[in-house]
């Protein structure tokens, strides 16, 4: 009976030497590995809360350019004369003075469809509810016929509004004027009309292109980061569909992912963890959140208000970190083996201590073989690492923080600062973070370049804590990660936001920066600011009779002689189209002219070359007009003066066209 019960308590001792071993083992390594996976997690944050703010930017900007797009065409004085000429409820013997209303009203809403390449739809509605004029990327009849709006929600609307206030539909399905894609999600936007004396004339409506302005939003799925959420209050899909997604047009974000529609609807904006992704959203309301813009107050449905836009990013998980690097999934494998054959191995000393002696030197040669492995994949980390004694002085680093330092260790161990490593600029902020890990706190964080020896500079992000004994503290420790791919990409999004693709230019969010410096340059230097506006003529014809293809060869070529015609120091835009400006500083009238009249001439001796394909010669002539104008001292924005220079513009087109009109300020 002895055998057994002899048996049975050896088992259970190995069963104990195999569990215990692996129990502390993972107690040791999920602390360092959690550390690990929770900076994994706030780079993940950093990045879905860096692409958040530029998809919300592009929304953003988007509708505050439609909506003044469309109180600037509700002002031209066109409309309000043709509106004011209709009288009848019902459409009238078409006069010789009518039939010049309505081609002059069509020709208009032509070209605004072709300038800005963002409606479905415009029309002019009187104040009986009757469509005059309507231009849509469909093909139209020769006069429209007369359609009744006065039932529809956007027209009872917007005859409530006041001057300059808009009426902004939900998203909904509407015709694109694409053959082969007849259905689009559209905005229908509307706006008032008065004349001069402020009697309401009728309602302006433009059907936006929802498609085209949301087609720009997904940079996180094209990054193959995450995917990008837009919903309305009810939690209602507002992106189109795509072939293969799940989520369509109108479908109820709520039924189909509830886990997000609860984080989402709970607060405006924030950051949340759902299972295995991270949730960042920020809301929209258009209706009190339209500052940038210059419409007076902006209506529409309530049950749509406020947008939610939402960047969806896979979380970082303890599997794919340890999938990532295969010598440290060895080592853990290790460990545990060492670990449960040393439980094993002490079990089975009683029966045969000469294999534990031997089996005790097997493990002190292992052991110190591991120990050789662990001090490896602290030299080699993905970051750096270091240690400060109490007056900064570096007591050990890595090799990956030399190999970005370019300093060999024992140029560096307790003999430099790691102070004298920081740059100048960002050096108080590690001096803060340094004292907060000497005080009570015990750890600090901070953001720095590091001054390499080759003169380069390293942007970084430092995280320390204190070790800290009985004796007080005996040195701090800190992770050191690479910034540079983060810092690379903000400056990248930055430059998208300010530049035009096409050209190359600036775009007008860029004018209207440079323009805030220049005009607080004029008035401290009291030197004159003026500006050109320039528009290509006959621009359409172009893109009619050879293709917008050789249209942007003539918008580049056009771009890249202005900037061998211009200064050093002109401020050259494209504002949209083909339309351009061009902020001149420390230059008065005569001088701006000049320097106009030149442009003109040379762009009229300077044809484009849009290869044999589309001309003979493989060259396009072309022409521009430009209206020029004087930035007044006192102006605190540059839109007065865009305001005369159109103006100025307007009065050469009306002249003739390929010519410069002075417009006095």
């Amino acid at each position: 009976m002895g055998i057994p019960l002899n048996i049975n308590t050896l088992w259970t001792r190995l069963t104990i030497a195999t569990l215990l071993p692996v129990a502390l083992v993972s107690m040791t390594l999920y602390p360092i590995f959690a550390s690990h996976l929770e900076e994994r997690i706030d780079s993940s944050r950093q990045a879905a809360e860096a692409f958040l703010d530029s998809e919300y930017e592009m929304l953003l900007r988007s509708m505050n350019e439609s909506f003044n797009q469309v109180l600037a065409t509700s002002e031209l004085p066109l409309l309000r004369h043709f509106l004011v000429r209709r009288t009848t409820p019902r459409a009238p013997e078409w006069s010789p003075a009518a039939e010049r209303d309505w081609h002059q009203m069509e020709a208009l809403f032509e070209t605004l469809m072709t300038h800005y390449g963002r409606y479905t739809r415009l029309a002019v509605v009187d104040t009986r509810g009757f469509e005059w004029v309507a231009t849509t990327a469909l093909p139209t009849l020769p006069r429209p016929p007369v359609v009744a709006h006065g039932a529809t929600t956007t027209y009872q609307e917007a005859m409530r509004l006041k001057s300059r206030d808009l009426y902004v539909s939900p998203p909904r399905l509407g015709a694109s004027g694409d053959s082969d894609a007849p259905v689009t999600t559209v905005i229908d936007i509307a706006t008032p009309i008065f004349d001069d004396r402020g009697q309401r004339l009728g309602v302006l409506l433009f059907t936006l292109d929802w498609s085209q302005i949301t087609a720009n939003l997904p940079h996180a799925r094209e990054a193959g980061r995450g995917e990008v959420l837009l919903v309305d209050a009810q939690g209602r899909w507002l992106l189109p569909g795509e072939e293969g997604r799940e989520d369509q047009f109108g479908d109820s974000i709520g039924n189909r992912r509830p886990g997000i529609w609860a984080a989402m609807s709970a607060r405006n904006q924030g950051m949340v963890m759902l299972n295995d992704h991270l949730l960042g959203f920020r809301s929209h309301d258009i209706r009190t959140q339209h500052y940038r813009s210059q419409a007076g107050m902006i209506v529409s449905q309530p049950e749509s208000q406020p947008w939610r836009l939402g960047i969806l990013i896979p979380k970082p998980s303890l599997v794919g970190l340890l999938k990532q690097n295969p010598i440290q999934q060895l080592a853990i494998a290790l460990v545990y083996l060492l670990s449960v054959a040393f439980g094993v191995f002490w079990v089975l000393s009683n029966h045969r201590l000469r294999g534990l002696r031997q089996r005790a030197l097997q493990f002190s040669r292992e052991a110190r073989q591991y120990a050789g492995e662990v001090q490896d994949l602290y030299e080699h980390a993905p970051c750096g690492y270091h240690s400060l004694d109490g007056d900064g002085r570096v007591v050990k680093i890595n090799r990956t923080e030399l190999d970005w330092l370019g300093y060999r260790a024992d140029e560096v161990i307790d003999k430099l600062h790691y102070r004298d490593f920081v740059t100048p600029e960002t050096r108080a902020a590690f001096d803060a973070a340094f004292h907060q890990v000497l005080g009570e706190g015990q750890e600090g964080s901070a953001e720095c370049e590091l001054l390499c020896r080759d003169g380069s500079r390293l942007p970084v992000a430092i995280q320390a804590t204190a070790q800290v004994t009985e004796d007080g503290f005996q040195y701090s420790r800190a992770t050191v990660f690479d910034l540079s791919e983060r810092k690379a990409l903000e400056a990248r999004l930055e430059k998208q936001a300010l530049t035009d693709p096409l050209t190359g230019l600036g775009n007008r969010r860029y004018l209207e920066n440079q323009a805030a410096m220049e005009i607080a340059r004029a008035e401290r230097s009291a030197t004159p600011l003026t500006l050109i506006a320039i528009d290509l003529d006959h621009f359409k014809r172009i893109n009619d009779t050879y293709g917008h293809d050789v249209g942007d060869l003539v918008l580049q070529a056009f771009a890249d002689l202005a900037r061998r015609v211009l200064r050093d120091g002109d401020v050259l835009c494209r504002m949209g189209g083909e339309e351009f400006a061009v902020l001149l500083p420390d230059t008065n009238r005569e001088q701006a002219l000049q320097i106009a009249e030149r442009l003109r001439k040379t762009v009229t001796t300077t044809p484009a070359r849009v290869g044999l394909d589309s001309t003979a010669d493989g060259t396009l002539s072309y022409s521009a007009s430009l209206g020029v104008s004087l930035v007044k001292a006192g102006e605190a924005s540059l839109k007065p003066a865009v305001k005369r220079a159109d103006q100025g513009l307007y009065a050469a087109k009306q002249a003739g066209r390929n010519r410069v009109h002075w417009e006095e300020a």
